[in-house]
């Protein structure tokens, strides 16, 4: 139990690190930025009274000391150099004396200087946005500066810890000091008695993160002599020791070693006892529930037929030769190689044995004591299956591949032939489906046949390319506001996009379509007009909806089969206001980490979470070049802003660093040259066809 308790208490403590340390630094800096541009406003007119008046005793900055200021306070808000810049600083401070940089004598802000310097900016800055990918070139100072931050976020910390552990008690039982000297009464005695109890926890590391929190709620309340800006740094500094801990040196730390090599084990965490989940399916919502399950005492199964994890947000663009597969998905192994919990096993399972509680993994069998099904979507034509060879879909890797060969075979294609009306239908791409895929990739195409293969052909102008959108219902974008549907369709019609509104599809082969009553002839047809659900249905015997979603409970169990959750475009659940929750990868995300948290009240034998419910975080779509539309929050923008905030969210949730920096690399490249370097033709017409 008391290895239990120890545990449960480190995982606490790495989520508070993980999630409120990033915040933390984030408001330090920003709070920093604009300390720094006011004092440059006052030392402005401080220097220009000096020179007014010829009083030498007037601190007057030089140009380096301005410039400086001028342009350190953009560098910490947006956390980009973040170490220099504050080590700069910190020394200016000592050169010049704490006046001159803005800082007061209580030091508080220099702590806060110093612990950027030491820990870096936190996740939520561009420092670390670039710092996996920056650590893949091998440039020698790119590796030089690698290894000195390595350096020191190796061997400072811990005694840097101890320093502002005593400089934080230090200051808190001098400032409560007086309290007690003047025999003030209670509260005001009590709450001075309480800072010394935790100024002595704070200094000595016992239960830092308890008393620093405690610490924490004291200083707006504490009647101490001092300034807004000073309480903010106090603040922030035991909000800070609260989040990221002691520290190896302190009571803290003794007392997890002494029960780790003193008190003996009551079982191993991934024993053949522990429970096994299996999950089946390595995107956003299987990753989420193994994700969501690391600190749990359980052997984990995580079971896909393909061995790496997928961003499909940007399928289209290795579809359209914008990015390259390798830049949007990452190894599974590799996401899980520090929680030795997991097991992934690369395979296809063909079925369920829920009597014997077995996946069917060709085979072989793995028992499962609960069992989660995030198997994804599969291309839905409507019940004409024979159309997916003339007209694929998106889904996977090897369809955006084969996809990315169609079109750029298309243009080879019409370069070589000497009929004009076979050459028109080269030229002719046709997309099914207004919904997000749709769109991006009709935009896709038209920038890339108007801007990115210019010059580049002699016989054909691929400017004159037709790209032609077919949507069904009277709008794309259904699932937007109408607002943003239009703005949608006329970036679409600026690019050169034929759309055409409440035109359903009849036949579809080879050489091209039949929309509404006219035949298009087109050699590239490419589907994005519905999903249809995995056979997980099928494999349980269960009931589906219409287009095989599993149809699950509110805890997103599967309804008279125990201990089997469905989660994804696998599953239908009424969980977004009575409504279908959508098939967004944030959708699946939220679903997973809630799945995980019922497998761990089930195992833990605790009360089980609410119902889920879908939070729906926003809307987003690209079209093209500075063309986008967002729905965030209710907010809701088109244009330039649109497509910069869809940008930065991509980036974000991508998965990887090195995958980050490459994708920032080429679309900066895009964005200056209107050139794509993934422009390869990986397969041959006979494998289009298969």
């Amino acid at each position: 139990m008391t290895r239990i308790v120890v545990s449960r208490a480190l995982a606490i403590g790495a989520t508070l690190q993980k999630v409120l340390v990033p915040w933390l630094l984030l408001f330090g800096r920003l709070w920093f930025g604009q300390s720094l541009f006011v004092h440059q406003i006052m030392t402005m007119a401080t220097a220009h009274h000096a020179l007014q008046s010829a009083n030498p005793t007037l601190y007057v900055p030089s140009s380096v000391d301005a410039a400086l200021h001028g342009i350190a306070p953009l560098l910490l808000a947006a956390g980009l150099l973040t170490r220099p810049t504050s080590l700069v600083l910190v020394i200016l401070s000592e050169f010049h004396g704490l006046q001159g940089v803005g800082l007061y004598p209580e030091g508080a802000k220099l702590i806060l200087l110093t612990w950027l310097v030491v820990f870096g900016p936190g996740a939520l800055s561009l420092d670390a946005l670039l710092r996996r990918g920056a650590g893949e070139i091998p440039l020698a100072p790119v590796r030089l500066v690698r290894n000195l931050y390595a350096w020191i976020g190796r061997y400072i910390p811990a005694g840097f810890l101890i320093l502002v552990r005593i400089g934080a008690a230090a200051g808190l039982a001098s400032a409560m000091l007086p309290v007690l000297q003047d025999g003030s009464g209670f509260p005001a005695s009590g709450m001075a008695w309480l800072a010394a109890l935790c100024a002595c926890c704070i200094a000595s590391g016992f239960m830092t993160r308890i008393f620093s929190g405690v610490a924490a709620a004291m200083i707006p309340l504490a009647g101490i002599a001092m300034s807004m800006d000073d309480r903010f740094a106090v603040l922030l500094i035991f909000l800070l020791l609260s989040a990221e801990g002691p520290g190896p040196f302190s009571l803290d730390a003794l007392l997890i070693w002494i029960v780790s090599r003193l008190v003996p084990p009551e079982d191993d965490a991934i024993s053949g006892d522990a429970p096994h989940i299996v999950v089946v399916g390595g995107g956003f919502g299987g990753v989420a529930v193994v994700q969501g399950l690391r600190h749990e005492r359980c052997r984990i199964t995580l079971i896909d037929r393909n061995n790496h994890h997928l961003f499909q947000p940007l399928l289209y663009q290795v579809a359209t030769a914008a990015l390259s597969a390798p830049q949007i998905a990452t190894p599974i192994r590799s996401l899980f190689r520090n929680q030795p919990n997991v097991q992934v096993r690369l395979g296809e399972v063909t079925g369920v044995d829920v009597q014997a509680q077995e996946v069917v993994l060709g085979a072989s069998r793995i028992r499962y004591d609960y069992l989660v099904l995030a198997t994804g979507a599969r291309h839905g034509y409507f019940g004409r299956d024979d159309w997916a060879r003339s007209a694929p879909g998106l889904k996977s890797i090897p369809d955006a591949m084969s996809i990315r060969s169609r079109i750029l075979r298309a243009f080879e294609e019409a370069e070589n032939t000497g009929d004009e009306a076979d050459r028109q239908a080269c030229l002719t791409f046709v997309i099914v489906g207004g919904g997000p895929t749709g769109i991006e990739l009709a935009g896709a195409i038209a920038e890339l046949a108007r801007h990115g293969l210019e010059q580049e052909y002699r016989s054909v102008d691929p400017s004159a390319a037709r790209v032609i959108l077919l949507q069904s219902g009277p709008r794309v974008l259904p699932a937007f506001p109408a607002s943003l549907s239009e703005a949608a369709a006329q970036s679409l019609r600026a690019l050169g996009v034929e759309v055409c509104l409440e035109t359903k599809v009849t036949a579809v082969d080879a050489s091209g379509v039949v929309a509404g009553d006219r035949y298009i002839p087109a050699r590239t047809t490419l589907w994005a007009a519905g999903v249809t659900g995995s056979p997980a249905a099928r494999w349980l015997g269960a009931p589906a909806d219409a287009s095989g979603r599993l149809i699950v409970g509110s805890d997103l169990s599967v309804p008279g089969l125990q201990n089997i959750y469905a989660i994804g475009d696998t599953a239908l659940t009424l969980s977004w206001h009575g409504k279908p929750a959508p098939g967004l990868a944030p959708a699946a995300k939220q679903q997973g980490r809630y799945v995980a948290r019922v497998i761990t009240a089930r195992i833990r034998r605790l009360r089980s979470p609410l119902p889920f419910q879908y939070r729906h975080l926003g809307s987003l779509a690209t079209i093209g070049r500075q063309a986008a539309v967002a729905d965030v929050g209710g907010i809701r923008i088109s244009g330039a802003m649109a497509w910069w905030f869809w940008g930065a969210a991509h980036i974000a949730f991508l998965v990887g660093g090195r995958n980050r920096f490459a994708v920032i690399l080429d679309w900066l490249w895009a964005y200056l040259t209107y050139r794509h370097s993934s422009r390869l033709i990986t397969t041959t017409s006979s494998e289009n066809d298969l």
